[in-house]
């Protein structure tokens, strides 16, 4: 069935379209259709032609001719028809609907519809027709319905309609449709012609009418009268313009065009432009669009700086005007900009971006969380702007559309804008005072501008709620707890502290009346008491005011400046006693035992007996009122008082401020001045009485001296005396007394930056000389490693400390001083107590012998266990405290300084410190120990190394002898202080470490007690940590280099001057003898006196042991360093503190007595002289053998049998009794060395039959440079025993013994 039916529908329209094809055979335009229909009425034509184009591109109408005579209905609907011409239509004489709504039509010719005597229905709705006129209706004598809704025209021009005899509905609805004065013909017209207007007609504008149904409007309603308002106002370009000069710019107004008196104007800065061809300036004339619209353009061609500014577009008509305008910049060819700044206020933190010059920048607000339901009103988003100045600076700046950034401001503004009633005061001031308690957290200028103007909002209301003079008191005592200075912008802004003064002063007039005589105000800071007396029955008045003392404070402390002050959290209220009479009563004795008294005024009965005034109103009534205020907040100085009171702001008020007056009554200054006593709440110099003028400084008030005077002065209470009333107080000078600056502020003490100079310098020149000079100074190489961290964190730990421990404004900064206070704290102390355990260590080794010559040195042990230890463990706790939380560092609560917070501390830092020192210190304590019971032990020799080449492997050195008695001839043995590790010995070393913790410890606990101290103090710690601060870095540099003679030497060398000195002898070379030996010269060794101690050694007295002048002699001897000058000697007790340095394991008592001499050496590589002990050992110097090789015995070749039965040579060594020779060695290293000579006692028999000589075997080896003795064999007497020969690499060789042993 469905499918007999869509055939039987396909038949009827292909019928259709032939039937209509029929009807228009000349319609040959696409989407056109044509339809034929019969008549359902009588009187209609028997066919009805129906043509339907619409949804096409027809741009104009159809041909008449065209189109059948008998069409009826002529749709034209969506096209884009733009006008209709004179006779469009002519010819269509049946046509009696004419539909062309939705096209484009702006332009209708009169006579357009010329020949539609027909037509009854009229759609040109949804088109573009501004202009109408009443000959476009010409001829349509049968219109019944015309719609012209949707157009763009605003208004209708009077008669529009008189050709339209016949028409019953009209609609004429458009967005732009202004129902002013102009239409109130069409009302008038369609009720005489029974025209219905359609319910769709509603008005645009004005606002008053918008929405508003046409027909039902009345007469009265449509006026003409401002302000003007324009469906169409637009000017082109509407945004800001920034051009260059010499730019073109064109503009173009557009408004709608209401009536013939509608003009369009330019102005620019308020002034009427005009066509200056000169200026480059054209302004066309105005031009009229479709009668609706009517546009000017300005046409700036040339643009100049002048060109800047606002450009305005004025549309005025016969009643009204409306303007638009556009802002130019205009910059030069290299504009400035202004910089990217950051802006932190009370509305927030504004991040402004870099501008250019000329530019208004905008920037959104910032919304906070507890303002964003209560505060925003969901209106636009607001904005804050700033102005860039021509000159690339910032300018103006707008922030008021800003909500506060802080929540108590906020609150505060929302209790400004309450309306307040007499049903809703009370609850109001009371919600007020309890917010206001906390007032000591007020920080905006705003919170108490903002509390003042709510207090002249609730005065009025004093005088019928009973209440609210209460809450008044009790809201100004509160703010009397906000800090000065936010109180003093406060003042400076809006006079808000005068303001609330006032308001408290307001109170007593309006409570007291004739029911009311008596009143009493207290609370924390302010009192108020006020009466109404009778001048013919007053005797006097003394008011005190007192406030409690409370419980745990000391009765006896009552009389001290600031104990009476008010603690904000007890119940100390400020309250009045008055006593009628003309007794003045002193403060001084007005204390009682549970509360002290703190102000009082005194008003004499003479105050109104001898004035005048009162002769005639002897019945009259008058209100006397006393307040006292605990302090002068509420009064502060806001401008240039240098010839008030206050004296620039020097003086400060230091007593509570009083105010007495009388009111109802008027007279001049009073014949019987005011006494009025103070207690002062802090001491100062200088006193002077002064009143608060509230006229001063343009009404923002000033203290005032004139008519005040200072009567008596005892202990802490002023008093004093005026003549008139007003608010009363005590002005002192504090800044004198307590000129303590406040460290650390943003600067610390400038003594901890001058000391903290002076111990860099010194950590420093340690530090550079032993990089430096390295390789001459000696020292370990653990203590070099040792001493340059010890030096290097100390620095960093004080550098950092003086230039940051008090950036707190920088939280990062804060936090990198707090991470690297803490490491190189923890690090100096680690390396101090390695240090300590270094020197325990060394004490207490033991000598190691080794019978086997050819056993391997020991290697060096790491320094990385000291690196891992001083500087691993540091940065391990640092990682983990930061890792646990990073806020662990930095500002700790309100804390003035970078640092640490106090728990992590404790077991981050005080601890591991504590035990770092204990362990430190423990090991100090050991050393000592042993120290004591080993009094022998006094230095450390240098590790040192065997050389295989120049140690005979078939000796075996002794380390000891039997006894004194046993040795048959005198031993002369030689030791070189350069084998010595370290110049000092175990008693400086342990000294200097321990004094070097103490001055630490000290300096870093002074340094913290100077930043976290109050004032005085801070000063006080700073002073001590300059003093330990620079003793640290002088003990550092004396100790370990000013008194060292390695280090002076290495200083001196520096010099030019001196470094020619010595180095004169750098490049000589050893003589050679005609035997092939070296020549060795020694006129530096003078005779050195090495007194006998006997006592101690139980032999008899030697006598002095020199070094014989062997310049006269076949061989001399010749020491040469490029360092050491030459010719030094000293004592042997000035370097082991007259303790022998040298120690012999034997069962006797013999200890040789020992000189020191400083030798020049030669330029050779150093050579350790020892053979019988292992390589890289250390020992002490008292395990030194003292014989020629290195031990107190010879080989057994070398003694005293041995020598006479010798085969190849003999050698007779041998000390003689008055003047016995001493063994020489040759210093082992290049830098400064002591030779050490060591002589014994001979025996007697072998001086007188034994004269000593030496002798030496031929060579075996043929040596650089040196041609040796035809028959290798040396000799000399006892003056001439220093017989040593020397090698081409300046080392000693000795002795006829077979196997030559180089030293």
């Amino acid at each position: 069935m469905r499918g007999l039916c869509r055939r039987l529908c396909l038949v009827a329209a292909v019928l259709g379209l032939c039937g209509g094809s029929r009807n228009c055979p000349d319609l040959i335009v696409d989407r056109c259709l044509c339809a034929a229909e019969r008549a359902k009425g009588p009187g209609r034509p028997a066919l009805r032609i129906k043509v339907v184009c619409s949804g096409g591109d027809l741009v104009e109408t159809l041909q008449p001719a065209v189109l059948p005579n008998r069409t009826v209905s002529l749709i034209l609907s969506n096209n884009k028809i733009l006008w209709l011409k004179n006779g469009s239509f002519f010819g269509l004489r049946s046509l009696e609907r004419l539909d062309l709504k939705n096209n484009l039509i702006s332009t209708i010719e009169p006579g357009a519809f010329h020949g539609l005597s027909e037509l009854k229905r009229l759609d040109l709705s949804n088109n573009r027709i501004g202009c109408l006129t009443p000959e476009m209706f010409v001829g349509l004598n049968s219109l019944h319905k015309l719609n012209l809704s949707g157009n763009i025209f605003s208004s209708l021009m009077n008669g529009l309609f008189s050709e339209l005899l016949a028409l019953k509905a009209l609609h004429f609805n458009t967005d732009s449709l202004i129902c002013d004065c102009n239409l109130k013909w069409v009302l008038q017209w369609a009720r005489n012609a029974s025209v219905r207007i359609a319910e769709e007609t509603v008005c645009a504008y004005p606002s008053a009418l918008q929405g508003l149904s046409f027909r039902n409007l009345k007469e009265n309603q449509l006026i003409c009268a401002g302000p003007l308002e324009l469906p169409l106002f637009e000017l082109i370009p509407s945004q800001r313009q920034v051009v260059f000069h010499g730019d073109r710019l064109p503009f173009q107004c557009t408004a709608t065009y209401v009536d013939k008196t509608t003009q369009v104007h330019w102005y620019h800065a308020g002034r009427l432009i005009e066509t200056d061809e000169e200026r480059g300036i054209f302004v066309e004339d105005s031009i009229i669009h479709d009668c609706c619209l009517i546009t000017r353009e300005l046409i700036l061609s040339s643009i100049d700086i002048n060109a800047s500014g606002d450009w305005e577009c004025l549309v005025n008509n016969s009643y009204g005007n409306i303007t638009k305008q556009v802002e130019i910049v205009v910059l030069e060819m290299a504009a400035p900009y202004c910089p990217a700044e950051r802006v932190i206020n009370n509305k927030g933190d504004f991040r402004w971006p870099k501008t250019l010059a000329g530019i208004t920048a905008y920037h959104p607000c910032l919304q906070y969380s507890f303002n964003s339901i209560a505060f925003h009103n969901g209106v636009e988003e607001s904005k804050a702007w700033r102005k860039c100045n021509r000159t690339g600076r910032w300018d103006e700046e707008n922030y008021s559309e800003c909500p506060y950034s802080q929540e108590i401001t906020q609150v505060l503004h929302a209790f400004s804008q309450m309306h307040i009633n007499l049903t809703t005061v009370l609850e109001f001031s009371r919600q007020l005072t309890a917010y206001t308690r906390g007032a000591s957290h007020f920080a905006d200028k705003m919170d108490v501008i903002y509390l003042a103007y709510i207090m002249e909002k609730l005065i009025v209301f004093v005088d019928e709620v009973e209440d609210i003079g209460d809450a008044l008191i009790e809201i100004a005592s509160n703010i009397m707890s906000v800090d000065d200075h936010v109180l003093w912008m406060a003042q400076k802004e809006d006079k808000a502290c005068t303001r609330i003064v006032r308001c408290v002063e307001h109170i007593a007039n309006q409570i007291l009346t004739s029911n009311i005589q008596v009143i009493s105000k207290v609370s924390h800071n302010i009192a108020l008491e006020a009466f109404m007396i009778k001048p013919s029955n007053f005797m006097g008045m003394t008011c005190t005011a007192f406030q409690k003392i409370p419980a745990n404070v000391d009765k006896s402390m009552v009389h001290d400046l600031g104990s009476w002050e008010a603690d904000p959290h007890s119940d100390q209220y400020l309250n009045f006693k008055c006593n009628t009479g003309n007794l003045n009563g002193s403060l001084l004795n007005s204390s009682t035992r549970n509360a002290v008294a703190v102000a009082s005024v005194h008003l004499p009965q003479s105050v109104f007996s001898q004035s005048s005034a009162w002769q005639s109103v002897d019945n009259a009534t008058c209100k006397l009122q006393f307040i006292v205020f605990r302090n002068g907040k509420l009064f502060p100085s806001t401008g240039n008082s240098s010839n008030l009171a206050d004296d620039g702001k020097r003086r400060t008020v230091a007593t509570p401020a009083v105010f007495a007056k009388i009111d109802g009554c008027s007279f001049g200054n009073l014949t019987s001045p005011l006494t009025i006593g103070l207690r002062h709440f802090a001491r100062g110099i200088d006193p002077i009485a002064a009143f608060w003028d509230f006229d001063l400084l343009d009404g923002h008030g000033g203290w005032w001296g004139e008519g005040c005077h200072i009567i008596s002065s005892a202990g802490n209470i002023t008093t004093i005396q005026s003549t008139h009333f007003s608010n009363f107080a005590v002005l002192m000078d504090f800044k004198t007394v307590l000129s303590f600056p406040q460290y650390p502020g943003e600067f610390l003490h400038p003594v901890v930056y001058a000391c903290t100079a002076v111990m860099l310098l010194c950590l420093f020149a340690s530090i550079i000389t032993y990089i430096v000079h390295h390789s001459t100074i000696r020292i370990s190489r653990k203590g070099w490693h040792m001493l340059l961290n010890f030096c290097f964190h100390t620095a960093l730990t004080f550098a950092v400390f003086a230039g940051g421990i008090n950036r707190i404004k920088y939280p990062i900064i804060c936090q990198a001083v707090g991470i690297v206070l803490h490491y190189s704290t923890l690090s100096t102390m680690l390396w101090i107590g390695v240090t300590a355990r270094n020197i325990y260590k060394q004490v207490t080794k033991k000598t190691q012998s080794c019978q086997n010559g050819d056993q391997p040195s020991y290697p060096k042990q790491p320094l990385l266990r000291f690196y891992l230890i001083s500087g691993g463990v540091p940065f391990i706790i640092c990682g983990i405290t930061a890792a646990t939380n990073i806020n662990n560092y930095g500002i700790e609560g309100n804390a003035p300084y970078c640092w640490m917070a106090w728990e992590p501390s404790l077991g981050a830092f005080y601890g591991p410190v504590a035990f770092i020192v204990l362990v430190t210190c423990v090991y100090f304590l050991c050393t000592y120990i042993q120290l004591k019971r080993h009094p022998e032990r006094k230095y450390e020799l240098k590790e040192r190394t065997e050389d295989p080449q120049r140690m005979p492997s078939t000796e075996v050195g002794h380390s000891h002898i039997a006894d004194a008695a046993s040795v048959p001839q005198a031993a002369c043995s030689m030791i070189s202080s350069s084998l010595l590790e370290n110049e000092h010995s175990f008693k400086a070393q342990l000294r200097a470490a321990a004094f070097t913790l103490f001055l630490f410890t000290a300096t870093w606990t002074f340094g913290a007690l100077a930043v976290s101290q109050g004032h005085f103090l801070d000063m006080i710690f700073s002073c001590l940590y300059g003093a330990f601060c620079v003793t640290l870095g002088l003990f550092i540099l004396i100790h370990h280099c000013a008194k060292r003679d390695d280090v002076w030497h290495c200083w001196w060398s520096c010099c030019p001057s001196r470094r020619n000195t010595y180095s004169v002898q750098v490049n000589v070379r050893p003589k050679v003898n005609v035997n092939g030996d070296t020549q060795v010269h020694a006129p530096c060794l003078q005779e050195s006196p090495c007194p006998n101690k006997s006592a101690v050694f139980n032999h008899p007295a030697a006598s002095h042991c020199k070094l014989t002048n062997l310049q006269a002699a076949q061989n001399h001897v010749n020491c040469l360093s490029p360092v050491t000058p030459c010719c030094a000697k000293m004592h042997c007790d000035q370097l082991l503190d007259d303790e022998a340095h040298i120690h012999v394991h034997n069962e006797g008592s013999f200890r040789p007595n020992m000189h020191i001499h400083r030798c020049l050496k030669s330029r050779t590589k150093p050579r350790y002289f020892s053979r019988h002990r292992s390589a890289g050992e250390r020992e002490y110097a008292y395990h030194i053998p003292s014989s020629i090789d290195g031990s107190i015995h010879s080989s057994h070749t070398d003694s005293p049998h041995s020598t006479h039965d010798s085969q190849s040579g003999h050698r007779r060594a041998c000390c003689s009794k008055s003047d016995p020779y001493p063994t020489v060695n040759q210093p082992e290293s290049s830098d400064a060395s002591t030779v050490i000579y060591s002589c014994t006692k001979m025996p007697e028999s072998d001086t007188v039959h034994h004269p000593a000589h030496f002798e030496m075997h031929p060579r075996t080896q043929s040596l650089p440079f040196n041609t040796t003795n035809h028959n290798g064999i040396l000799k000399g007497n006892v003056h001439e025993a220093m017989i040593y020969s020397s090698d081409s690499t300046g080392n000693i060789k000795t002795g006829p013994w077979k196997n030559e042993t180089t030293v």
